[in-house]
């Protein structure tokens, strides 16, 4: 099924009733093999994925640009991606001193566990809405740099290696904050964006890891929503992009490959 359509049968998930049947239904909740227990949970050791994000210079686009604001708008979408980067990791490490400092903290007015409990969980709650303010900040930033290089129209710069590692990290920042956001559908989209963008990108292994988790979460969304249909098509991407990955990572004459592979046949 083609990428497109696949979004126009998600929209449709309400409004189609096609059932599971019960001996499907009870074979799924038997073999539920969540894909955490048999991958990695983090991106590589040095992988731009992972928490130290890659910066770009500000350099020439190209020696000879037709449209002029072309390197304008790549220096100023950088900008943008560089200012994202760097206040989201200023406001991570402020959350944690924080974090840090309110374990200190000792309150005599709380004599009994239950209130040290409640205080506790209360305080959880309020580092985790700073986070996600500042991650919905920092998105809004990233967003913004998007549609700085969305509106260079000149193809030489478009295929260029700085606008295609530009609009890569721009896109790889933005779907790390959508999968911390739990947005799996948004997860999909930018990193079947991503992995289209060059053949680095799609040889990758963090990609697809990410693809196979993401099409899990929806297949048990299609499951839940009794879409037969559905279900199957994202069971297959999962497995598809789980095998992308250990193929990557692992190499595929390796004992990982062959297991994962052999879980894929069994179907699980």
């Amino acid at each position: 099924m083609k990428f497109p359509i696949l979004f126009l049968w998600i929209s449709l998930i309400l409004l189609e009733t096609i059932s599971l049947n019960a001996k499907d239904i009870s074979q799924t909740s038997a073999k539920e093999n969540r894909l955490e227990s048999i991958l990695p949970t983090t991106p590589e050791s040095g992988s731009p994925w992972g928490d130290s994000s890659e910066r770009l210079d500000s350099i020439k686009v190209l020696e000879l640009v037709d449209e002029k604001n072309s390197e304008k708008r790549w220096q100023e979408a950088n900008k943008e991606y560089a200012t994202a980067i760097d206040y989201f990791e200023s406001g991570r490490k402020n959350i944690q001193k924080r974090k840090d400092d309110s374990k200190k903290e000792i309150y005599y007015e709380d004599r009994y566990e239950w209130q040290k409990q409640i205080r506790k969980e209360n305080k959880e709650k309020e580092f985790q809405k700073l986070l996600f303010d500042l991650r919905t900040q920092t998105v809004a930033r990233l967003i913004k740099g998007m549609n700085l290089l969305d509106k260079i129209e000149n193809p030489k710069v478009k295929e260029s290696d700085p606008y295609l590692d530009l609009k890569s990290g721009i896109y790889r920042e933005y779907i790390k904050h959508q999968e911390a956001f739990k947005n799996y559908l948004q997860v999909i989209d930018f990193t079947h964006r991503y992995i289209g963008l060059s053949s680095k990108n799609e040889a990758e292994a963090e990609p697809h890891r990410l693809l196979a988790l993401s099409y899990e979460k929806m297949e048990q969304t299609a499951m839940k929503s009794k879409n037969q249909e559905l279900y199957y098509e994202f069971k297959e991407l999962k497995k598809k992009h789980l095998l992308r990955f250990a193929e990557i990572h692992y190499g595929r004459e390796s004992k990982e490959y062959a297991s994962i592979e052999e879980k894929v046949g069994r179907d699980f």
